[in-house]
């Protein structure tokens, strides 16, 4: 008893995963409900029919189903607990909307399960698919809103959404349930065909609705999406392209100045810091030689009225005093000075991806993007980047040399904060990474669950002489926000329609039922006068029937009385005439030559006719697909002899090796009609020289089918035409013979008579081989 409860268990808890696991493939993003959910109605049936006490396979099934909505499979050991929690609250939502249902069925509707009226209906409508399926919408909905999966924008249609596809499960698999389940069995067995297609065939219109539905919903908010995304991208590389150009002003600022103060650089930058607010700062590089590096620390050291020397940055990331070079990239000018004064005197050319970003600057000759680093200035560890540009300085011997860059400095978080605020962007959200794929930002917004975005949008966003992957993504705001109505109305529609459709079968199917049976009645009582007739009737044939007897042995007395007279005449006369012939031995060698005759034609109609049946057994099972047993030997033995005159005039020596205990249950016309065609095959194209060769028929037995194995010594098959063979038309014999479809028959036959495989192999000048597996026993039912 208890096993078989738990394996009842076991089986509602799988019935619920693989149903719900089916209906989540139609979920309206972002895919927390679906349009029809038949775990609902499974749920509801099996805990009606079967008791309260199966609640715990509902709860199970639907924790299972939604197992991948809290993560589980990316969290740590401690995370498992919280992780668990949100399906387990769906898992008691689901369960306790069943048994809800139930009892609202049982007090409502009432039980045994009839449904045959229009009161039964309405309440089946009313409770079991209206009130009771308001818990599992209420329960889930709510819960994966506290779990943050859920935007409240988004709360009531997804509410929506659950509840009527609960409904819609309860209305159409709990009442196919019904049909093959419920008591009263005659009621319900009476339905079967009508109802059971009625109830699928509203299933495939209401998800042909939605899915039309959903595929013209998607294509819009799709387009919407891609054409904010493209203006987000857009927007984002025009800014940037607008501070590259104000880079190249002061590059510009440089070259028309012969000497450039602290002051000077700082009335040009304010101007331009103003109007670029992306920047973290606008600074001048200046490139020193080591023998001068204690002019440019005096210099520093009296603009800023304190001691300033040469920095560098130490393993531990502090700011220590540079070591002598050759060569130096300082910063000497910096704006805003006030949060950037620490760069002041820094080295860049101290620090690798500075340096790397230099010399690709200095090689170019135009502006060059550093990777993610740590600024010098900042003291957190929020990631930067910058952008040189070289300027040429104007009295050298050896005409312009490289006198400094200017740099662009930008806090990437902040720059793109700046250019991409999510009050402009409407629920898409942005990422950018650099050329290595590492991320460089993305901005805030509801992911909702973590799972793949429904849309997303790259692009190549050009920054200076790199490239920077631009993605976005929609969020469930976005999606919320460029819904439309349609799916809504796809759903009431589907709802009210099914609902109706249901409805109505149901009562026109249980007033049939009650009609059938008043017709039984009728035909019960109808039957018993018929039975009265037919005595009555039988009497009178049998008084009949006497005389016409009577009548037809008078009639046929006459002729069979004629027949025996003359028989008698007959077999006198011939004994006469052996009296008369008694001594006549001239007659006797007329006499043996005619015994001799009449045994020689009795001989060979004897033969003959042996050979007319074997020819018509094998004509009769070439016509008919009809299945019967055969011992394998004997039946190729025949058929073989009935094509010896094809290959013996052209000297082909033909074996069979078949053992002689094999049994077979197979169709033996189609097996025929393989081994004709694969010897004509042979014949046909394996010596098109004329000279003779050997075809060989093996036959192996396995456990549960057998091989054949049908080879020639013939020319073979070309490699480019052994993948061809079994296509129709195709042969190397085209106006000589040759129609392409014999080894497509073959093929043909095997497949699909024979219930087998084949296969075929061939070494060009050393002959094909076709290998062909069939069944000791052929599934008759499978046989067309």
């Amino acid at each position: 008893m208890f096993k078989r409860y738990y394996v009842g268990l076991a089986a509602t808890a799988v019935l619920y995963f693989v149903a719900g696991k089916l209906a989540l493939s139609l979920a309206i993003p972002p895919g927390y409900a679906t349009a029809i959910w038949p775990g609902a109605g499974i749920a509801l049936a099996l805990i009606l029919l079967n008791g309260y006490r199966f609640w715990p396979g509902v709860f199970v099934g639907s924790i299972l189903v939604n197992l991948d909505l809290s993560g589980l499979w990316g969290s740590s050991a401690s995370e498992i607990f919280v992780t668990l929690l949100l399906p387990v609250v769906i898992g008691f939502g689901a369960s306790l909307q069943a048994v809800v249902g139930a009892w609202l069925f049982r007090r409502f509707v009432g039980y045994p399960i009839a449904l045959d009226s229009i009161g039964s209906v309405w309440r089946f409508v009313a409770f079991a698919c209206g009130l009771a399926c308001v818990v599992g919408a209420t329960v889930g909905a709510t819960a994966l809103w506290l779990a943050g999966k859920l935007p409240a924008e988004n709360f009531w249609f997804n509410w929506f959404t659950w509840w009527v596809g609960d409904g819609l499960g309860v209305m159409i698999f709990a009442t196919l349930i019904f049909v093959f389940c419920a008591e009263p069995r005659e009621v319900w067995r009476s339905r079967q065909k009508i109802l059971s297609v009625v109830l699928v065939g509203a299933t495939c219109i209401i998800v042909a609705i939605y899915v039309a539905a959903s595929r013209w919903e998607l294509k819009r908010q799709q387009a919407d999406f891609e054409n904010r995304a493209e203006q987000a991208f857009q927007h984002t590389q025009s800014i940037i392209n607008a501070h590259l150009a104000t880079l190249y002003s002061v590059q510009a600022f440089f070259d028309a100045s012969t000497e450039v103060t602290k002051s000077d650089f700082r009335a040009f930058s304010q101007g331009l810091l103003a109007r670029n607010a992306g920047f973290q700062a606008i600074a001048w590089n200046e490139r020193v030689v080591g023998s001068d590096r204690q002019v440019l620390e005096s210099q520093l050291s009296a603009e800023r009225e304190t001691a300033v020397y040469i920095t560098r940055r130490d393993q531990n990331g502090e700011l220590v005093l540079q070591s002598p070079k050759d060569e130096y990239v300082v910063i000497r000018f910096i704006e805003p000075l006030a949060k950037n004064i620490a760069a002041l005197g820094y080295d860049i050319s101290s620090a690798e991806l500075p340096r790397k970003a230099l010399l690709r600057a200095e090689a170019a000759g135009a502006p060059a993007v550093t990777d993610p680093i740590r600024l010098v200035q900042e003291r957190a560890n929020q990631q930067g980047v910058v952008i040189y540009l070289p300027v040429l300085g104007h009295a050298s011997d050896k005409g312009r040399v490289l006198a400094g860059y200017v740099s662009g400095v930008f806090r990437v978080d902040d720059l793109m904060g700046f250019l991409l605020s999510p009050q402009n962007l409407h629920g898409v959200l942005v990422s950018v990474a650099d050329a290595s794929g590492a991320l460089l930002y993305r901005g805030s917004g509801d992911r909702g669950s973590g799972r793949a975005s429904l849309f997303e949008y790259r692009k190549a966003l050009q920054v200076a002489d790199q490239q920077w992957q631009f993605k976005t993504e929609a969020s469930q705001s976005f999606l919320v926000g460029t819904r439309s109505l349609v799916p809504w109305g796809m759903l009431v529609a589907g709802l009210l329609f099914t609902g109706l459709l249901g409805m109505s079968f149901l009562v026109l199917t249980g007033q049939k039922y009650r009609s059938d049976m008043a017709s039984k009645e009728l035909k019960i009582m109808l039957s018993r006068l018929q039975e009265t007739q037919d005595h009555l009737v039988e009497a009178e044939k049998m008084a009949s029937l006497g005389g016409l007897v009577a009548g037809f042995a008078h009639e046929l007395n006459t002729p069979l009385g004629i027949a025996i007279t003359a028989e008698s005449t007959l077999q006198s006369d011939l004994q006469r005439l052996d009296e008369m012939f008694a001594d006549a031995d001239d007659m006797q060698p007329l006499l043996r030559r005619l015994q001799e005759a009449s045994r020689i034609v009795l001989a060979n109609i004897q033969r003959a006719g042996s050979l007319i049946s074997s020819f018509k057994q094998v004509s009769v099972d070439q016509a008919t697909a009809e299945t019967r047993d055969i011992n394998l030997h004997e039946y190729l033995s025949d058929v073989f002899m009935h094509l010896s005159p094809n290959y013996r005039r052209s000297g082909h020596e033909v074996v069979l090796e078949c053992p002689k205990s094999i049994a077979l249950r197979t169709v033996p016309g189609g097996l025929a009609q393989v081994i004709i065609n694969l010897l004509n095959n042979s014949l046909t194209h394996a010596f098109p020289d004329g000279e003779p060769g050997r075809i060989s028929l093996s036959v192996t037995k396995r456990e549960s089918d057998i091989v054949l194995r049908f080879s020639d010594n013939g020319v073979g098959i070309p490699a480019e035409a052994v993948s061809k063979v079994f296509e129709p038309f195709f042969t190397t014999r085209r106006g000589r013979g040759g129609t392409g479809l014999g080894l497509h028959l073959v093929y043909n036959i095997v497949r699909q008579q024979l219930q087998g495989q084949i296969k075929v192999s061939s070494d060009l000048g050393h002959g094909t081989e076709f290998e062909i597996l069939l069944p000791l026993a052929i599934n008759k039912f499978v046989v067309s």
